[in-house]
């Protein structure tokens, strides 16, 4: 048994009168004469992705009109894209009530699909982009404030060995910063602690390790001789507080009532070696003075395993295609999993392997 779909287009409109057959034993027989949507799946050629970013945005905005402000278009033609995309699916994806526009239950269902067809059609243009361009001189990469940059110096170091000729420009923002430069390609790349997010298709990543921190005091310290330190035992000692973005930690409450936020390191190095304090800190930041004894690490009765901070690499939609992103990425996934030999490296959400 053959099915066989006839559509005829006249002046690129479909015509009204589609018809099919259906061949059983070699005999043509018609069916569903007259029917417009014999199968909605061969509308789709019809498509072009200006419908599908009249209904995302439309849906993520929660409004026509806020959607043809994102796109820079007249409200009338937005809504039209919208209405034209009902019309190819012969599917409602909204349900209007006056001025209120709601997704239906069928536009939910399609609403990621379409997000993703966006996202893979930007990872294209970008991609082919790339690949036009002659290689860039000089390397923009971010990096989140409280990630200790030293994790990044066997990188660096490599990076400068493989591409002389190249800058590499390093800077140092919180992550909001970071991220809208990110999305605005103002850095070709940027390092983030971790994201909660499962996936994200407005940028391509790579979780690439980790660092720990470790409570640390200095080795005269009252607590250095306990077995457990307990919340209640930290609360009498003055935290010292590594910090650049006063903002954000006024909105941690720390494990002391007592803390100072001191944005050099050096300065609190010192001030920690000195006083009766009490500091969270990057491992690698102070691991001489543990190893020579200056400063000890306390046994936290909350923290049964170590205190790990992983990392995520994001960059551009299609940006692994330029040269020295892919050369920039890969070695700071190969530093990152030195460091710690035993953890396996994140999956990236890009389909080109590096």
């Amino acid at each position: 048994m053959t099915g066989i779909y006839l559509r005829v287009y006249l002046f690129d409109r479909t015509a009204s009168f589609d018809q099919s057959w259906l061949y059983v034993h070699n005999t043509a027989c018609a069916t569903n004469p007259g029917s417009r949507w014999l199968n909605p799946m061969q509308s789709l050629n019809t498509l072009t992705l200006h419908y599908l970013q009249a209904f995302v945005l439309s849906a993520e905005l929660g409004s026509v009109s806020a959607a043809a402000r994102a796109l820079g278009k007249r409200q009338s033609q937005v809504s039209s894209w919208v209405q034209e995309l009902e019309a190819e699916l012969a599917i409602e994806l909204f349900s209007r009530s006056g001025n209120s526009l709601q997704l239906s239950a069928a536009g939910a269902t399609l609403l990621p699909l379409a997000q993703h067809t966006l996202a893979q059609s930007g990872r294209l243009q970008a991609a082919a982009s790339a690949l036009q361009q002659h290689q860039i001189l000089v390397l923009k990469v971010g990096v989140a404030l409280h990630i200790p940059q030293p994790i990044l110096t066997e990188a660096i170091v490599s990076f400068i060995q493989q591409q002389p000729q190249v800058q590499i420009h390093l800077c140092t923002k919180n992550e909001s910063l970071l991220m809208e430069g990110l999305l605005n390609r103002e850095f070709d790349m940027v390092l983030l602690h971790e994201s909660v997010e499962l996936h994200n298709s407005r940028y391509d990543y790579c979780r690439v390790g980790h660092y720990d921190e470790v409570m640390v005091a200095r080795a005269g310290h009252p607590l250095a001789a306990q077995h457990k330190v307990s919340p209640a035992d930290l609360a009498p000692f003055r935290e010292l507080i590594c910090a650049t973005d006063h903002q954000q930690q006024l909105e941690e409450s720390g494990y002391s009532g007592h803390f100072s936020l001191i944005d050099d390191f050096s300065t609190l190095r010192t001030v920690l070696l000195n006083t009766d304090s009490i500091a969270l800190l990057p491992r690698i930041l102070i691991q001489n003075d543990l190893q020579q004894g200056m400063l000890v690490p306390l046994p936290l009765s909350f923290e049964l395993s170590p205190i790990r901070r992983r990392l995520e690499l994001r960059w551009p939609l299609g940006g692994q295609h330029h040269q020295l992103v892919g050369c920039w990425l890969a070695l700071v996934q190969q530093t990152l999993s030195n460091l710690h030999s035993d953890t396996p490296l994140g999956r990236s959400s890009s389909s080109t392997g590096i």
